[in-house]
């Protein structure tokens, strides 16, 4: 395993002089992979989250770590975050986890971020991804090494780290979460792959195999698209201009755009219909213009600090910059129509979903009508003041308005059959 993992570094032509960040949670895995890179020789510092769920549990955790960084003389980062009022656990730890690690490597100037995913996390994340209809970028799996997190223990399976673990005597502690099914990931890996490994005996290499011919036909695919596309583009500042082609297909140009967050349906409707120039969709980042002739691709500058843009994660409540309560349903009874009260067909949702203030050029196809609408029509039939609109806010799925907050309701998203998963969201003036 050693050879394999300083051979990783090689492949990926990553210096073994680089100076390496390892989040390392406790368990198994970071045991792992913080031994190994140790006895690699590479000049590791430790980035440890004690999200403090477990109470003593995650004490010992945080204290392990510790401790075996100080006999190894490694730098010891910690960061205790709270989550015990969050209904998002996994998502937040998520975000909390990696907004730490890239603070640390812009504060102490590291160079890479290594995270302990191996194999089987890369059999559980195709499985999850095909579940929810994903495409092949979805399906190819975790990528070894993307800007500036590398996973040298992908290469590994499960089985392989803890006869590593035993035969080395690595301290290591076990999460007792982990053997909860709540959550989708441990559902798959403690009710699905047991058995599917156990009727298919050769699963994990056939997955593996797998994961491996959809990289080479994302990377063909890749090379095919931009092949395509690139004389199209020409940069402006931090735009990209891009001149539209007939002879390019609608297929072709999602597959390109969906990488700055496009849904196909966006693209589908914007290739379809022959829009008039100043006419733009956006995604959670990007902004595609029609002008005259060409396209303008360009980055949405956000302001965080006067809430214009934030994500909404599932079942996760705000209360800045305005107060919402969310939370997924079935209806019983009739619906009650209240201007304060946002109803959504969550099988048509995506998350996490976007509040942002609206903009001129904004469209929505209010409930009960065929037609879009902009919304800037919309607030002056309502009779919305100057000042009102100011504060006006929109709800978005992949680009989507589904919501003006307070006042319309998307036709797309509403619900229709009262066994249908509702998603209700109230607005708390």
């Amino acid at each position: 395993m050693l050879n394999e993992f300083k051979n990783f570094f090689e492949v990926n032509k990553i210096s073994k002089n680089a100076r390496f960040l390892i989040g390392v949670s406790g368990g198994l895995d970071s045991m792992v992979i913080l031994d190994l890179a140790i006895k690699c020789g590479l000049n590791t510092a430790v980035a440890h989250v004690n999200y403090q769920l477990r109470k003593e549990e995650s004490d010992n955790d945080a204290e392990r770590v510790r401790k075996f960084c100080e006999k190894q003389k490694i730098p010891f980062h910690l960061n205790e975050s709270g989550l015990k009022d969050c209904k998002n656990i996994q998502i937040a730890a998520r975000e909390i986890r990696y907004d730490f690690f890239h603070k640390l490597l812009n504060d102490h100037q590291y160079d890479y971020i290594i995270t302990a995913h191996h194999k089987n996390d890369d059999h559980e994340t195709f499985l999850l991804n095909a579940l929810r209809g994903s495409g092949i970028k979805g399906l190819k799996g975790i990528p070894p090494n993307r800007e500036k997190i590398i996973r040298p223990a992908l290469q590994f399976t499960k089985v392989e780290m803890q006869e590593y673990a035993l035969k080395n005597s690595i301290p290591f502690g076990n999460d007792s979460s982990n053997s909860s099914s709540k959550y989708d990931r441990n559902f798959i890996r403690n009710k699905v792959l047991p058995i599917v490994t156990k009727r298919f005996k050769n699963a994990e290499h056939g997955l593996s195999t797998s994961i491996d011919n959809l990289k080479r036909d994302c990377n063909l695919l890749n090379e095919l698209v931009n092949k395509a596309i690139h004389p199209l583009i020409t940069k402006k500042g931090g735009d990209l201009i891009i001149k539209p082609s007939v002879e390019i297909s609608k297929d072709c140009w999602f597959y390109y755009l969906n990488q700055f967050g496009f849904n196909y349906n966006q693209i589908s409707s914007w290739i379809d219909q022959n829009s008039q120039s100043g006419r733009y969709i956006s995604s959670d980042k990007y902004k595609l213009i029609k002008n005259r002739e060409t396209w303008i691709l360009s980055p949405i500058d956000f302001n965080k600090d006067d809430f214009s843009f934030i994500k909404l994660y599932e079942d996760e409540n705000i209360s800045q910059p305005l107060t919402l309560n969310c939370k997924s349903l079935t209806l019983k009874g009739p619906i009650i129509k209240d201007k304060n009260i946002g109803l959504f067909n969550k099988k048509l949702l995506r998350f996490p979903l976007v509040l942002k203030k609206w903009e001129n050029g904004d469209k929505i196809q209010p409930l009960g009508m065929k037609g879009i609408k902009k919304v800037s029509d919309i607030l002056i039939d309502k009779k919305i003041s100057i000042e009102e609109k100011k504060n006006i806010y929109v709800v978005l799925s992949q680009g989507e308005i589904v919501w003006i907050v307070g006042h319309v309701v998307s036709e797309k998203y509403k619900v229709i059959l009262s066994k249908d998963p509702v998603y209700k969201m109230i607005l708390t003036t």
